[in-house]
Order: structure tokens, then sequence, then C-alpha cells
């Protein structure tokens, strides 16, 4: 979920912007009151609510329709309590219909009783035609409790939606973390890993001190360029617990504005909201896909001492995160599978293999054989397969003789 970038409160610095978070000791006291203010009006129609005096409470625009949006997750509309016979929207249509035939379009309030009995009376309604009417408009429907809403739950989860909201807003996530950190093995692996399953593109290098990430979707010609926001934002939370378990590290996202596009510090060692994060993280998968898991298994029935890569490689400034790695008595090969992506992700798999190859030549690439125009031209070893019934089907033995 995402409260929407037009209520995103920013503080500008000189080179980026800061979004806004609650913290449950600072804004303890607001966030009371907001609660308070739900559960006073527990119970009335939703469109009944003077949601003015939310207003005040917060006291800021964008604040205060952040707030209301966060908390839908604490409390909403309720179900309507009545089970109508008929389709509300049926019945209102037939209504509207008998009131424009029968009087013009408009009833005197003097004759509404009158004229509501002899429409329940043609329609044969066993129940009463102002309850089953409107039973279905959110309006009418009580306002119930869904969670618990405690000081800390809701600065958490306004937290998130904050890191949501410029997240779908933007076009690239970077991450820049001390070179010299312990567990930096562990995150590019996790980056690389969850990027495969969301369809995203990374970059690791070092540059200085730094292990620079930069994380983004495949680049187009046309369409928005966050429209891979949601999936920058899904990574994000999954490599959180990383992060927060290091010393000294940076998020920041490119964010698109009307204005144009602003660079905006999530995160960082000194910036950490309170999220309720939690302390490991999880890959999803063992396999990316069943056509790597089909290929591993293939391979290992051959013989050949096949084993997932657990730790990036470090060529010079570049980190290279292959599939596989075959043990040999000649040395060591790296495997990389490629699936039928789309052109703009392609491409770029393309250009970073051929960039890697330039230091590593014991590198052999299976593809799907649509993607055959865009790795034709790379100077290593490429094995094309075609799938049948979902399985991979491709010359395994091809694979044994280049590495022997």
């Amino acid at each position: 979920m995402t409260y929407g970038r037009r209520n995103l409160k920013l503080t500008f610095m000189r080179d980026y912007a800061i979004p806004h978070y609650l913290d449950s000791v600072k804004h303890r006291k607001l966030v009371e009151e907001v609660i308070r203010f739900y559960e006073s009006n527990l119970g009335r129609p939703y469109g009944g609510i003077d949601w003015d005096e939310l207003r005040i409470i917060v006291s800021d625009d964008r604040l205060y329709e952040a707030l209301r949006k966060v908390m839908t997750l604490f409390y909403r509309p309720g179900v309507p309590t009545l089970k109508p016979v008929v389709n509300p929207r049926i019945l209102r249509l037939r209504v509207f219909q008998l009131v424009n035939e029968r009087y013009g379009g408009f009833v005197p309030s003097n004759r509404r009783e009158d004229v509501l009995r002899d429409i329940m009376s043609e329609l044969r309604l066993g129940v009463d035609i102002d309850e089953v009417l409107w039973c279905d408009d959110v309006n009418e429907q009580p306002l119930v409790r869904v969670r618990v809403a405690t000081v800390e739950g809701v600065v958490k989860a306004f937290n998130f939606e904050t890191i949501d909201t410029v997240c779908v807003n933007s076009s690239q996530v970077r991450l820049l973390v001390s070179r010299f950190e312990g567990g930096l093995g562990r995150l590019a692996r996790d980056v690389g890993r969850f990027c495969k399953f969301y369809g995203l593109i990374y970059d690791m290098r070092y540059v200085g001190g730094w292990l620079r990430i930069g994380v983004e979707g495949p680049r187009t010609v046309f369409g928005r360029p966050t429209r891979y926001g949601a999936r920058l934002s899904m990574l994000l939370m999954k490599i959180l617990p990383r992060l927060y378990g290091m010393s000294e590290w940076f998020v920041e996202a490119a964010m698109h504005t009307r204005k144009g596009r602003v660079t905006v510090r999530l995160l960082s060692s000194k910036l950490r909201p309170e999220l309720g994060i939690v302390s490991t993280v999880r890959v999803r998968e063992v396999f990316d896909s069943s056509v790597e898991e089909s290929i591993y298994r293939s391979l290992r029935s051959l013989g050949l001492n096949i084993v997932r890569e657990e730790e990036p490689i470090a060529l010079g400034d570049i980190l290279y995160l292959p599939d596989f790695k075959i043990h040999t008595k000649r040395g060591t090969y790296y495997l990389e599978v490629a699936g039928y992506w789309r052109r703009e992700y392609a491409e770029r798999k393309a250009y970073k293999l051929h960039e890697v190859s330039k230091a590593i030549k014991n590198i052999i690439l299976i593809a799907d054989e649509k993607l055959k125009p865009y790795f034709n031209k790379l100077k290593i070893p490429v094995i094309y397969y075609k799938t049948l019934y979902g399985k991979p089907i491709l010359p395994y033995r091809k694979i044994k003789e280049i590495i022997e």
C-alpha cells in the first residue's frame, strides 16, 4: 500500500531530501490522539464521522491524508449487517425508474412514505426499502476495528508506507555499504537473487571505500520510468534486515515528481526509523526458476560437481554473482542460465556478461533459443535450449565436452 506521493512530506537538504517518519517517543501524543479519535467513532456510520476533527488533531494536511490511508490497516468500514434479498444496485435502478415513470422524477417529502410503500408492494419486498436501498454504500457502514492499534504499531505501519510511497514513485534504488563491513557477500547474494526473482537489474561494484549497488527495472523508450517502483519496494523490504545489522550504509532512491527527479535518502546507518523488521532474511526459493532446477539436476545426474554459487566474485571493482559453479580437475567453470526475458533485460544481461568475460574466460551460458539475437555475439560458449512441456531440452553432454 502507498499513501500517495502528494501526501509525502520531505525535508530538503543540499543534495537530497529526507522523508518524514514518525517516532513512537517524539510523536506519541499525536498518535495516541489519532487512535482515540478512531476508537471514539467505532460503530458510527463512516459517512457520518467528523473527519475535520481528525484534521485539526493532526494539524497538517499532508500528514492527515497519509495517516487516514495508513489507519485503514486498523480501522475500516464494516461489512453490511443486512443481507438483502435483492441486489441494492439493481433495486436503486428499479426504484429510480418507477419514480421517473409515475412521478416525473420527483416525489414531494410529504408523499415519500406512501410512494415507498407502493413500490415495496409492487416489487414484493419483505424488508424495509429504506434499509435495503443504500445498505451497500460505504458511508452507511459502521466503522469497525480490524486490528488492535498501538502507538508502536501505527508508527511502524506509517514508516513502512512512507518507504513504499517513495519507492513506488522511483526508477532506481542505490545502496552504499562500507566495503569493510562484514556480511557483504550475503547482502550481495540476496540482492542478486531477489533481483532475478522480481525481474530487476542490478549493478554491483566497489567505488572508493564503498560497495555501490544500483537496482532498477529494464529501461524502455516508452512507458513510465517508475513502472518497476513497486518491485523496488519489495526488494528493499526483503534486504532491510541485512542492512539493519550493519554499521555504515546508505539507501537512496531516484524519485520522480512533476518538477523532476529528486534524490531521496530513504535510510542510513544514522537514519533508522522504526519498522519492526525481522532479524533474518529468507530467499523465497532455492532455485530462481523450474528451468534452473531442471538444468541443475540434469547436470548432477551426469556426474558433474555443480553447486549453487553463494558468494559474489570480486573482479576488480565489479562484483559478479553467477548462477552455478562447476568444479573440475582443470579448474572452476561458471554457469549462467538465461530464461526468456523481455528485450531490455536481455540486452543488459548480454552487456554484463560481455563485461565480466573480459576478466573470466571460463563462463558457460545456457539460454532460451528465443534470446539468440542478444547473445550470439558473446565470446563465451552459449548453449541454447527450447522448452517442451515446461522442461528445457538441450545437449547436456556438450557442456561436458566444453569443460573436459
